[in-house]
């Protein structure tokens, strides 16, 4: 009996173990789930979100449900490859739909699924697009990462009434993704209105987001670059029935390769062949799929070599975009500019990641083409020798021979594995000059007085175009056939807290008349790193006239037009000084006015010539021609110069000629007409 309990006591402590065991486990394993849990949402929570809204209404059309899908499958590839990424897909019509978590493993089924679930709810209404666009900024935002999140709206942008209330909501909503950093891209699909493309296309500009109309011819071509950094159009052609082939060469530096390839034609075969020979099959271990339009390669580390992209197809458009990714640069180090029939030291810097390397596996071959259009190619080196300072530490030295002229010598880089036709390649180009160097910026020709001093010539001290500051003591001028009543001097510009100057301007006086053109000669002697240089002379030539006579200190021209306006002058005073008041009427015999002399109306010439005269043929009312009146104080007198064919004119009924008195009320009478002359106003007859 003893025996029995001390067997149950220990079944029951072997029992109490493990349940205690037991309990414990149980426990442990919901503390792990509940921590997995929250390290997952943590987890969850640091990713930003790309969030797809889908438009039911694309389903209603073929064009635009073969174009969609594109979109959405290129979209979802490209995201899923980064892992700080979660992409977010929700259908949408009057109401949104459950959204769903898209992975990279399962996205074809996913994406199947999705149809398949949306085919069950399309129909013919516009669909809300502000709800979608509300509802992925809710999810969006339920992360703690938004700033680096996306939205994209895949939708034939159909809308019940495009009014101003409509716009301001849609615009409302761009604010708030704009502050929030979120961009919001818009896909315009073939068969969305040109008004709705406008009102959306505004809503994504507002966040700096893409706005994509699928509807013009370039929308794939835009749509492929929006997944490059540096694009780089590689090839663009239409297709005929001739296979096409292009090879596109991968250093084995490179660290990323992006090529995504636009078929207009669906029917066009396309393969994609790695340098290993293996053609790339979606699925593989590289990141490449193919869509309808649309083949992609997104591949970190590539193989380096040569890849090959073959095209089978008939017609269409066919475009191909590469974007690589080199962290190897080639850059020319030190100077680029040599002096004129100096020896060339060309020193070229292989730059890793920023940082000076040897690449011991490649040759740097440098091709240069001199002004002659002669090239020549050599190998530079790294190992210390032939100029190269120090060996092995990323700056590769080639000695160039020197170049008699001045010019601008193209240099091509080329660096070249050793096992593989890749290469990298880096133009550039050097400037060969004579420096420091005379800018000659102005040569005068002119005139003046002996013995003044003209200004003929100015000009700048430059080394390669910047200014050099010399001396004048530094420069030599002389001039050619130099004559003793001749002289140049050379004055510099003056500059703040310095002797020296880089602006110059050389003057010119002569002693006696000359007209001729003078030469001079001009060149500059200074130390430039640390070795005298010579400029090569230059020569000027300048016009000096100085052969001109001179009245009252002008020159002559100017004073013939001072004694015009002097003479004017006199000639202004002089008249007043004879100008007389001219007086007086012509009456017939009955007393009336025939001629009033003080308004004759004269010639302004007449009047400085004879301003006591007024002729025949200034008076209208008289038949005569050849003569005038005189007025001298308070007389008056007929001046009759007869001519052929002029009526004969009778004073006091004598035959009158030459100058004649008539201020005592002569008669004068003219083709049986009388006048007579009186000085004041006669009474009239009414």
């Amino acid at each position: 009996m003893k025996h029995s309990l001390k067997k149950l006591f220990t079944y029951d402590r072997l029992f109490s173990k493990f349940l205690n065991y037991g309990i414990f486990s149980i426990l442990m394993v919901m503390i792990s789930f509940v921590a997995l849990d929250d390290l997952y949402a943590e987890e969850n929570d640091e990713k930003s979100t790309v969030f797809l809204a889908y438009d039911i209404n694309a389903l209603n059309d073929d064009d635009d449900l073969s174009t969609s899908k594109d979109i959405l499958l290129q979209i979802s590839n490209y995201f899923l490859l980064d892992s700080t990424k979660i992409v977010v897909l929700q259908g949408y019509g009057q109401t949104n739909f459950n959204p769903i978590i898209l992975s990279r493993e399962n996205l074809m089924q996913e994406v199947d699924s999705f149809f398949n679930a949306m085919i069950s709810k399309k129909n013919l209404d516009a669909s809300n697009h502000y709800l979608a666009i509300s509802d992925g900024f809710t999810n969006i935002a339920e992360n703690i990462n938004i700033s680096d999140s996306e939205f994209f709206l895949i939708s034939p942008i159909k809308i019940k009434n495009l009014d101003e209330s409509t716009q301001i909501k849609l615009n409302n909503l761009s604010e708030l993704y704009s502050t929030s950093g979120i961009e919001l891209n818009i896909m315009a699909l073939p068969s969305s209105l040109v008004a709705n493309r406008e009102a959306f296309r505004k809503v994504s500009s507002n966040t700096n987001g893409k706005f994509i109309d699928f509807g013009t011819n370039k929308s794939y071509t835009d749509f492929i670059q929006f997944f490059f950094t540096n694009p780089k159009l590689f090839v663009e052609t239409n297709l005929d029935s001739k296979p096409l082939s292009n090879f596109l060469n991968i250093p084995p530096t490179v660290e990323k390769l992006k090529i995504g390839i636009y078929r207009q034609d669906l029917e066009t075969k396309i393969s994609l062949i790695s340098p290993d020979g293996t053609e790339l099959r979606e699925g593989s271990d590289f990141n490449f799929w193919e869509l309808d339009k649309i083949l992609f390669l997104d591949i970190i580390s590539p193989d380096s070599g040569t890849w090959t992209i073959i095209t089978t197809g008939q017609s269409g458009k066919f475009e191909v975009y590469t974007d690589v990714y080199n962290p190897l640069e080639l850059k020319t180090f030190g100077e680029k500019i040599y002096p004129v029939s100096s020896e060339i030291l060309l020193e070229v810097g292989v730059y890793l990641e920023n940082t000076l390397s040897n690449i011991s596996d490649a040759e740097l071959q440098v091709r240069i083409k001199d002004f002659k259009g002669t090239e020549t190619i050599q190998i530079m080196n790294d190992i210390g020798e032939k100029g190269d300072k120090t060996s092995f530490d990323g700056i590769y030295t080639a000695i160039l021979p020197s170049v008699s002229e001045q010019s601008i010598i193209d240099i091509d880089y080329t660096l070249k594995w050793k096992d593989l036709s890749t290469t990298v390649e880096q133009k550039d180009q050097i400037k060969v000059e004579n420096y420091p160097e005379i800018s000659i910026t102005k040569i005068n020709d002119v005139s003046g007085k002996v013995g003044e001093e003209f200004l003929i010539l100015s000009f700048e001290t430059q080394v390669n175009s910047y200014p050099y500051l010399v001396g004048v003591e530094e420069l030599n001028i002389s001039l050619i056939d130099k004559k003793d009543s001749q002289n140049l001097i050379i004055k510099p510009i003056k500059l703040n807290d310095t002797e020296k100057s880089y602006i110059f301007e050389i003057y010119f006086d002569t002693q006696k008349k000359i007209d001729e053109v003078i030469s001079l000669d001009l060149y500059l002697e200074t130390t430039y790193l640390e070795k005298e240089f010579r400029t090569p002379t230059i020569k000027i030539n300048s016009q000096i006239n100085t052969n001109f006579l001179y009245i009252f200190g002008l020159r002559y021209y100017y004073s013939i037009i001072f004694l015009i306006i002097i003479i004017s002058i006199l000639l202004v005073v002089l008249n007043y000084f004879r100008k007389v008041n001219i007086s007086g009427f012509l009456t017939d015999i009955d007393k009336n006015i025939i001629v009033d002399f003080s308004n004759i109306k004269r010639p302004i010439l007449e009047k400085i010539i004879h301003p006591k005269r007024i002729n025949f043929n200034n008076i209208i009312n008289l038949p005569y021609n050849r003569g005038s009146f005189q007025f001298d104080n308070n007389q008056a007198f007929i001046i009759i110069n007869p001519v052929k064919n002029d009526p004969s004119i009778r004073i006091n009924s004598l035959p009158a000629v030459g100058k004649i008195k008539i201020t005592n009320n002569e008669w004068i009478g003219s083709a049986g007409k009388q006048v007579r002359f009186v000085k004041e106003i006669p009474y009239m007859n009414i």
